[in-house]
């Protein structure tokens, strides 16, 4: 599989920022390749509105789960994937485009590490606490994951967000099945499009693609510090535009 990412995917470290979790870490209900994998839930238990997510390479970042608890307070149950029961990425990787290659084939690659049965398995949970739309959403990497588990027949998500997106292309998009909103940063290529290919599949519910060119890459996840006054006002439009995207198509899936 060939990898195509950014250079500041590549090459920018994670920050090193601070964040009190607000929700917690539980079992998936059923076990993957014979292992107990887990995720992190956040949000309200009572929510309709179900978001699986699929975090980034730099694993549990505080950003990342600062971001994943604003989501939840946003009126959404998450279940965020532990994608990385190894660890994630290890720092000094970072700059190393044939170690950081090597690493996500072998710890984040879509089939050989059962993401579409991960994703199922979350989903089907957050049913059975009692959500009736669900979405998914993914970062850097996670959103290429992200796409290719919404193309699955009968998978049933409603909607894909992704800021700062990393290896979405066309031929990516080709089987989607669902609306997508997507985030980039200044350091990510045009994805607009990639929104014009999804736009064309005549959804109900338009696509929706916003560009933050004072953002870096990563200022949502692992590569975010929100007392940077760029990173937290282009994060907070995302989660406010994630939150609208995703509360308007189940609106559109009730009626």
């Amino acid at each position: 599989m060939e990898i195509q990412i950014t250079d500041a995917c590549c090459n920018a470290p994670a920050t090193k920022t601070a964040w009190v979790k607000k929700g917690t870490f539980k079992p998936l209900s059923k076990q993957v390749a014979g292992i107990e994998r887990r995720t992190y839930r956040t949000g309200p238990t009572t929510s309709k509105l179900g978001v699986v997510s699929l975090i980034d390479i730099h694993g549990f970042h505080p950003t990342t789960v600062q971001f994943l608890d604003t989501l939840g307070d946003k009126g959404f149950q998450v279940s965020a994937i532990d994608l990385f029961p190894n660890g994630p990425m290890p720092d000094e990787y970072m700059g190393d485009m044939a170690k950081l290659g090597g690493w996500i084939r072998t710890n984040a690659e879509y089939t050989n590490n059962h993401i579409g049965e991960l994703v199922k398995i979350a989903a089907q949970d957050l049913k059975a606490d009692g959500c009736e739309s669900l979405f998914i959403i993914g970062h850097c990497w996670g959103v290429h994951l992200a796409i290719r588990a919404a193309s699955e027949p009968g998978q049933g998500f409603l909607g894909v967000a992704g800021p700062h997106p990393t290896a979405v292309t066309l031929p990516l998009v080709s089987n989607l099945k669902c609306p997508l909103a997507l985030f980039p940063s200044k350091d990510d290529p045009d994805m607009v499009p990639i929104i014009q290919a999804v736009q064309n599949k005549g959804f109900s519910t338009p696509s929706v693609h916003i560009r933050f060119d004072k953002a870096p890459h990563g200022f949502c996840g692992g590569r975010g510090d929100w007392t940077i006054p760029e990173h937290k006002e282009a994060a907070a439009q995302v989660l406010q535009k994630t939150s609208e995207f995703f509360s308007a198509l189940a609106t559109k899936d009730e009626e």
